[in-house]
C-alpha cells in the first residue's frame, strides 16, 4: 500500500479551499473553489486533499447509519493498492472493521473500500478505474 493523500473532511469547503490555495499557497493539482473536492501538492509523494464533509458522509452513509460515531468523520487516510478486492479481503480476514465493501465510484474515478482503525479513523483503499476499451 502507498499512502496517496490525507483528506480533510471540511464543513466550510470554500473557506478551506481559499486557505490552502491562497494563504498557504499550495499548488492546486485537482479541483476548484466550487468542486467540493480538491488536491494540493505538499512537495511529497502524498497529497493534501479537502472534501466537503457531507459528500463523504452521504457516500458512506455515515450521516445516519453509524451510531458508534458521535460526530461525522473529519479525516480520511487514503492508500492506493493494486487490487482493492484482494486487499479488502485480506484486511477483513486480518480483523479490520470494514465500513463499505469494494465498489466502483465512477464519479471519483476509483474503485474503493473503506475501513476504520481501532480508534475509529476512516481509511480508504483504492485504485484508479481503468477506461473501458472500445469494442
Amino acid at each position: 500500500m502507498r499512502c496517496t493523500n490525507i483528506r480533510l473532511l471540511v464543513n466550510d469547503y470554500e473557506a478551506c479551499f481559499h486557505f490552502y490555495s491562497e494563504v498557504l499557497k499550495l499548488p492546486l493539482l485537482r479541483g476548484d473553489e466550487n468542486s467540493r473536492y480538491a488536491e494540493f501538492d505538499v512537495d511529497s509523494g502524498t497529497r493534501l486533499a479537502i472534501n466537503q464533509r457531507e459528500v463523504m458522509a452521504e457516500a458512506l452513509e455515515t450521516d445516519t447509519a453509524d451510531p458508534k460515531l458521535p460526530h461525522q468523520d473529519r479525516l480520511a487516510v487514503i492508500f492506493e493498492v493494486d487490487d482493492v478486492d484482494a486487499m479488502a479481503a485480506r484486511l477483513v480476514s486480518d480483523g479490520a472493521r470494514q465500513v463499505m465493501e469494494p465498489r466502483d465510484w465512477t464519479a471519483w474515478g476509483i474503485r474503493a473500500a473503506h475501513f476504520r482503525d481501532p480508534d475509529g479513523y476512516l481509511l480508504e483503499i483504492n485504485c484508479p478505474l481503468l477506461p473501458v476499451a472500445a469494442v
